[in-house]
């Protein structure tokens, strides 16, 4: 493991990039047609966490009270919460990241306001049982879509169901940043600050930099970075004085900006019918190259679902990210860590998905050749770490 490799020319990029508006190009695409853009009470934040943060006092909770959050999670979110003064208590999920309502049920007392569901991968999480339940204990719903844009179950879009939907759009489209809220009931006027120009600036060419290299001139691309590396020394620049819409370390700095036009005037480059059917092809083509050779934890998606990646489950995730990367494919360490508030006999429950699950890129901009490129990297990563213990064969679960 680990022998040297010749560096590929081009890079398999995780998530979509500006080789997006050469390879799809589309103009006045009908995307404020689509959910969530079209949700009356709707708003562009600089990321989900942002939009999070200034929806929950539409929701009229009472200060202090409890929300009710899943133990797989990325901790962001839970920062949120806790920055927005709310309390958060556990549940459960069962093997499959499906919401526990019965243990979710055991949870309640006369603190507990509201339920917080994810929608893991672009994967429902059951609507109309959450709903219900909501309804029957008084409860408000807060739908974290950050995952799942664009996603619909049984014709239903997820984040519309909720009281309050957060969305992260940058990570399904090429945006530099970019969230979106939507809530059921009028919230008070927000007013932010537009996002900084220099993290705008900064994020837009992190977007050009990605597509360069994935596309035949990733020569420019090296060049580029080459100069902009002098440039940054010669300056003494340091990005670190930005903000960023990504990333799993909390940042209160975010919560006083909008989105730039900037990134709402490029939607229109975007075509959401071809965003998800491209996705749907992907997953499919790389799941069935993929399914008996390594643990696949998802199935093919149902009618309506945009996955955002898919989810592997590796022996040593770390060293498979490190040498797919070797092989120019990148991929996605997501949530390796629950937030400390979490307790550990729950944490410990979801720790399989933590330790083992590793996302393949399968976004829009790449053709059934980056599927088999991908596809061939996986297996020649797996040869190479033929000797490490497979994953463990559940990852997470309720114990019901």
């Amino acid at each position: 493991m680990g022998a040297p490799v010749t560096p590929p020319d081009t890079i398999v990029p995780v998530y979509p990039t500006w080789a997006h508006l050469w390879r799809l190009p589309c103009w006045g695409s009908q995307w404020r047609h689509w959910f969530p853009f079209n949700a009356p009470g709707g708003r562009w934040t600089f990321s989900g966490r942002v939009a999070l943060y200034h929806g929950l006092p539409s929701l009229g909770l009472p200060r202090g009270s409890t929300i009710l959050v899943p133990t797989y999670h990325q901790g962001v979110e839970i920062e949120t919460l806790l920055a927005a003064g709310y309390r958060v208590r556990y549940y459960r999920l069962t093997d499959g990241l499906r919401i526990d309502l019965a243990d979710a049920e055991r949870r309640l007392d006369r603190t507990v306001s509201a339920l917080y569901v994810i929608h893991y991968f672009g994967y429902a999480q059951p609507l109309e049982p959450i709903r219900g339940f909501c309804d029957a204990h008084d409860l408000r719903l807060i739908e974290d879509c950050a995952l799942s844009l664009f996603s619909r179950a049984n014709g239903t879009w997820l984040g519309s169901v909720g009281d309050l939907a957060l969305f992260s759009v940058y990570k399904m489209v090429p945006l530099p940043h970019g969230g979106f809220l939507v809530t059921k009931r009028a919230h008070r006027s927000i007013t932010l600050a537009r996002a900084p120009f220099a993290s705008t600036v900064v994020q837009s060419l992190d977007l050009l930099h990605n597509g360069l290299q994935a596309s035949p001139w990733w020569r420019v691309e090296r060049w580029l970075t080459r100069a902009s590396g002098w440039i940054k020394r010669v300056t003494r620049w340091d990005r670190g004085g930005t903000i960023g819409s990504g990333g799993a370390l909390w940042d209160a700095r975010l919560l006083a900006h909008d989105a730039s036009l900037w990134a709402s005037w490029l939607m229109r480059f975007m075509d959401p019918e071809e965003i998800v059917a491209r996705r749907r092809r992907n997953f499919t083509l790389l799941a069935a190259r993929l399914r008996g050779d390594l643990p696949v934890p998802l199935p093919d998606p149902p009618p309506g679902v945009c996955p955002l990646f898919l989810p592997v489950l590796v022996a040593d995730k770390r060293v498979f990210q490190r040498e797919l990367a070797r092989l120019g494919v990148q991929s996605v360490d997501l949530w390796d860590a629950p937030h400390p508030s979490c307790p550990a006999d729950l944490a410990a429950e979801v720790a399989g998905w933590r330790r083992h699950c590793l996302e393949l890129p399968i976004h829009q901009e790449l053709s059934p050749a980056d599927i088999d490129r991908i596809a061939e990297a996986v297996h020649t990563v797996l040869r190479l770490t033929a000797s490490l213990p497979p994953p463990v064969a559940a990852c997470g679960g309720s114990r019901a």
